[in-house]
């Protein structure tokens, strides 16, 4: 199983555009052959004793993939391409790391 982690910094003003191109992309890639995973998430509090601060700017994307070949395939999809034209310009940064599953 393949897990790709994309954090995201948006533009100042752009969160509600951006979180309303995210709500149309979602269930388009959660039909996609081998996607088990497609998922936004924002800062949170922590109980966990190990403060670090809320970013209201970053979105953290968590995905899971069959394979390699799913992602790959993911990525050619119309749908995708639009996407992130769209988006591209809604973020300051992106970090995308793809790790896979050990057990």
């Amino acid at each position: 199983m393949l897990h790709v982690i994309v954090t995201m910094r948006i533009k100042e003003g752009m969160m509600p555009d951006f979180l309303a191109a995210c709500a149309e992309l979602r269930p388009q890639v959660l039909r996609e052959a081998g996607c088990h995973a497609y998922e936004y998430t924002r800062d949170s509090a922590s109980p966990l004793g190990r403060p670090v601060p809320i970013e209201a700017d970053r979105i953290t994307l968590l995905e899971r993939w069959e394979s390699m070949e799913a992602l790959k395939a993911h990525l050619e999809t119309p749908h995708m391409k639009a996407a992130g034209a769209k988006m591209k310009d809604m973020r300051v940064s992106s970090e995308i790391r793809v790790t896979e599953s050990i057990f």
